[in-house]
């Protein structure tokens, strides 16, 4: 897999002072990964992976890594997979670990060392999501994928987030960035969007008897109203070659004929739908 930036690996230390609890941050990170484990976290996550798998471009990724607390695996595709973890590191058959305890903004990776890097709905939850994207392209290969799901902030998880009074439990603490934010972050990078996708349709309910009588919105809301949708998924990659664009001059020329990849403001939502762009 490449080098490992020792300085920044955290385990947990029996002599340490928070031995057997992993390296929490302020923005609750064990209430999110709670939150997953329950039938409307479990059944988001499950959508979300069939979606990825679906999105994420066949070929060889030898390593990959998945950050945030998700109970999903969207690194399928990858030969070394490797997750995040809030407790104490597993090992493999081999030994070698497949679980780190580490932060989304400070990987254990060395630079251009990984494949295939998920984040799922972890820029909902991060501080600094810069940082985070940031991160991702530093250790990100070149020809690497980077994989980004998150909520909608324009449907009916983002009004309820909205109408939530007082202190707010996961998942509406996040901040459910928009999905135009997100793309722009990337597109500074100098990352390539490969494909995207809206997913889950179902109104935010925890009942799993009702989730499952309202299945048939997934294959409508697709057809109908996809920028209303749940969640969304965003598949990037990093060029061979590239350099950040906010290096690049904008010729006066190129800012008039470009136009964003994908959208989800308010304004388009009755002009524009989603597309699922394959690479």
């Amino acid at each position: 897999m490449g080098s490992v930036k020792g300085r920044r690996f955290e385990r947990n230390d029996p002599a340490g002072q928070h031995a057997g609890q992993a390296p929490l941050r302020r923005d609750g990170s064990d209430e999110v990964a709670q939150w997953f484990e329950t039938t409307l976290g479990k059944t988001l996550g499950q959508v979300t992976a069939e979606s990825v798998n679906r999105l994420v471009p066949a070929g060889y990724y030898r390593s990959g890594f998945q950050a945030g607390f998700a109970p999903v695996n969207l690194l399928q595709r990858a030969e070394s997979p490797f997750f995040q973890s809030l407790n104490q590191p597993n090992n493999c058959a081999d030994g070698s670990p497949s679980a780190l305890i580490c932060r989304p903004e400070q990987l254990p990776f060395a630079a251009r060392s990984i494949d295939l890097l998920a984040l799922p709905f972890v820029l909902d939850f991060s501080l600094d999501p810069h940082a985070v994207l940031r991160e991702a392209h530093s250790v990100l290969a070149p020809e690497g994928c980077l994989v980004i799901c998150g909520f909608n902030r324009w449907s009916l998880w983002g009004l309820r987030r909205l109408l939530r009074l007082g202190v707010r439990q996961a998942p509406w603490s996040g901040s459910f960035l928009t999905l135009s934010q997100v793309q722009d972050w990337t597109r500074l990078l100098g990352l390539e969007l490969v494909s995207a996708a809206s997913v889950f349709y179902r109104l935010p309910i925890g009942q799993a008897r009702l989730l499952q009588r309202t299945a048939f919105l997934e294959p409508a809301g697709d057809r109908w109203w996809p920028v209303f949708s749940g969640a969304y998924v965003i598949v990037v990659r990093k060029r061979a070659f590239g350099h950040s664009a906010l290096l690049e001059p904008v010729r006066s020329a190129r800012r008039r004929t470009q136009k964003p990849l994908v959208s989800a403001l308010p304004r388009q939502v009755a002009k524009e739908r989603l597309r699922v762009l394959r690479g």
